[in-house]
């Protein structure tokens, strides 16, 4: 009686010694481990992104449950099946299933047709996105939930849960803000604009055509500036000939912005005395034309460079005011009228300019 009762406790110590190593298989059996696997960790616009969801380890799976969460901005969902694995099974679409704290989840599901389950290890099931944008979007594994054959459910757990996709740039910055122009002077003309805070912002193109604007740079374009300043004076045009410009921002790979617009037209400084030659007695009109608002100052020189009268000291005039008429009736600083001969008339601007025009006096 004493030896029965021996062998029974070895038995039963012997048996819980390994009850740990059931367990752990038994363990292994019910806990699938899933992972997903992408086709690409670099995308472009447009490419279509596919993501098996596999299994590495478990025992027999009737269906699946996955929550799986990606950023909708960046992917667009296309269409999911079934991989080898699941024969027969049909693919439910991914849902949105929006949680308390106002995220998104995507519900994905796969069921097996009637009397069908797998084994792992394999992918069970594959997702297909289309790419709409090109930043790092994450896919993550929120929770799982398998049903055995026996149709009792249970939560798994994933390896490598959280797959990164990282893009190849096609986003340009975005385009300049406030493209203005303003004539500056004869074949002369000054722009100012606002960069962009992209990021990614490295410098502003302003191509220059007289056939039109341009949508695009080539390398035919003439390119009139290439920096990262906000003020650009284009020299050295012909007046009365209208110029488009076309400007882009760009980045480092480059990608370019679609262009801004703005056109203009230099116009020359003109000074007209008329009649020339005149007579004191009925005095010279002086018409002064210049392309941006200013103040002018009118003097008249003799040919051997003497000062003969100050007309007009900071005179306001508006661009292109051709009707602004000025005169002058021959006479000096002093009152007298002057002597029959050539003389000279200056005009200078507030911004520089100096025109000279020739007048002859006949009395």
């Amino acid at each position: 009686m004493k030896k029965l009762q021996l062998s029974t406790i070895t038995y039963i110590i012997r048996n819980l010694a390994l009850l740990p190593i059931f367990l752990s298989v038994l363990q292994a059996q019910t806990t699938p481990h899933v992972y997903l696997q992408l086709s690409s960790q670099t995308v472009t616009i447009g490419d279509t992104l596919t993501m098996d969801v596999g299994i590495t380890q478990g025992d027999s799976i009737k269906s699946v449950l996955i929550f799986l969460n990606y950023d909708e901005a960046r992917y667009h969902y296309l269409n999911g099946y079934s991989a080898e694995l699941f024969q027969e099974a049909t693919f439910f679409d991914i849902h949105i299933h929006r949680q308390a704290d106002d995220s998104l989840l995507y519900l994905v599901g796969v069921i097996l047709g009637a009397g069908r389950y797998v084994k792992g290890p394999g992918v069970f099931f594959t997702v297909q996105f289309a790419a709409i944008d090109t930043g790092n979007a994450l896919f993550r594994v929120d929770s799982l939930k398998f049903m055995t054959p026996s149709l009792r459910y249970f939560n798994g757990s994933a390896d490598s849960a959280n797959s990164h996709i990282f893009p190849r740039d096609t986003f340009p910055p975005a385009p300049i803000s406030n493209f203005r122009v303003q004539e500056s002077g004869s074949g002369t003309l000054q722009f100012t604009w606002l960069n962009p805070n992209d990021d990614d912002f490295r410098g502003v193109k302003i191509l220059r055509s007289t056939a039109g604007f341009l949508d695009s740079v080539s390398a035919s374009a003439t390119v009139v500036y290439d920096g990262h300043g906000t003020s650009f004076t284009d020299t050295n045009l012909k007046n009365r000939t209208i110029y488009y410009y076309s400007a882009f921002t760009y980045d480092e790979i480059p990608n370019y912005s679609r262009p801004v617009y703005v056109k203009a037209e230099p116009k020359a400084i003109y000074i007209y005395v008329f009649p020339n030659p005149f007579s004191p007695y009925n005095g010279a009109k002086i018409k002064a034309i210049f392309p941006y608002d200013t103040a002018i100052d009118v003097t008249i020189y003799d040919t051997v460079g003497n000062l003969v009268v100050k007309l007009y000291k900071d005179l306001a005039i508006q661009a292109n005011d051709a009707t602004l008429d000025l005169s002058w009736d021959g006479r000096n600083g002093n009152g007298d009228i002057v002597a029959n001969g050539v003389y000279y008339c200056i005009v200078k601007s507030a911004r520089g300019d100096k025109i000279i025009e020739k007048i002859a006096v006949v009395r």
